[in-house]
């Protein structure tokens, strides 16, 4: 018989105190009651009731197994009215912030195709690469990129990481022969910075410790699609995530330096603000965008 079922029943018979009672609350024959329950008898090997002609009452094994059955029986119906919501329920408003090229490339497609399958949920996106604050601005969700974990007031999971990649034009190999990470000092860097100041390009060494490395300062840019263009136009050498640079890179239209070399990762996070219970809105598209990515 249906184990789960049979739970149900016997849960039910246990709180009315009748097979005839949970018969009637069930909608099955008393029979069938008794049925289930003598089914779980056998399976468990043990009594679960100790029964009169007047009336029923738990055994101490029954006593046991009706508490371990109340918290599977909960279980089960609180997963089915996730899954429930996050089926057909899923509406209102969803403000998320994330990177813009990064949101642009890759989070607003996914988020495009979740428009479609639910339709009463209405997004508003935002790219902005200058991290606007959270709470202040009433977002839902955001995605944050880093070198590090966040650990901030906020719920987060990690999302995704890619390495950072050195890379340049073909046309600039010719000029600058760059087989190793030493020689980054001397060629034109492309760097990218908000605030005018250059950070090092950093790689991991064997020791567990970290290399830094400069390269002559050729341009500076706030744009990293710019960063991009300028490396491919020869202009020097660069350090991007690699899921902005693949095509161009498969393509041939930018070369990668030092591949051998370990580099670090770009992590990407998912952040709420932290409450007792995600909505279902919320869930369900931090769910489609990890499992895109």
């Amino acid at each position: 018989m249906d184990r789960l079922m049979s739970m149900r029943v016997f849960v039910t018979a246990a709180e009315l105190q009748s097979f005839t009672a949970a018969a009637k609350a069930l909608g099955i024959s008393a029979p069938m009651v008794g049925k289930h329950i003598n089914a779980l008898e056998d399976h468990l090997e043990v009594t679960l009731f100790h029964r009169t002609t007047r009336r029923m009452n738990l055994s101490d094994l029954g006593r046991v197994y009706y508490d371990r059955c109340m918290g599977i029986l909960h279980d089960v119906e609180a997963t089915d009215t996730l899954v429930r919501e996050l089926s057909h329920d899923i509406s209102g408003a969803l403000r998320i912030t994330m990177p813009a090229l990064f949101g642009k490339r890759l989070v607003a497609p996914i988020l495009f195709s979740a428009s479609q399958n639910y339709k009463n949920l209405k997004f508003e996106l935002y790219f902005d690469d200058n991290a606007p604050d959270i709470l202040t601005e009433r977002f839902d969700l955001a995605i944050r990129s880093g070198f590090s974990s966040l650990r901030q007031g906020f719920a987060s999971q990690h999302l995704t990481n890619y390495p950072m990649v050195i890379c340049c034009s073909p046309s600039f190999t010719k000029q600058y022969a760059v087989t190793d990470l030493a020689q980054l000092k001397n060629v034109d860097g492309l760097f990218y910075s908000r605030s005018g100041q250059v950070r090092p390009w950093r790689f991991p060494k064997e020791d567990g410790r970290t290399l830094e490395i400069i390269p002559q300062c050729r341009l500076i840019l706030n744009d990293i699609e710019a960063i991009t263009d300028a490396a491919e136009a020869g202009l020097g050498v660069a350090w991007l995530p690699s899921w902005l640079v693949k095509d161009r890179i498969d393509k041939g239209r930018l070369i990668r330096l030092c591949p051998e070399q370990e580099t670090l990762q770009l992590n990407y996070h998912l952040l709420w603000p932290k409450s007792q219970q995600l909505p279902a809105k919320t869930s369900a598209v931090i769910e489609m965008i990890r499992s895109c990515l």
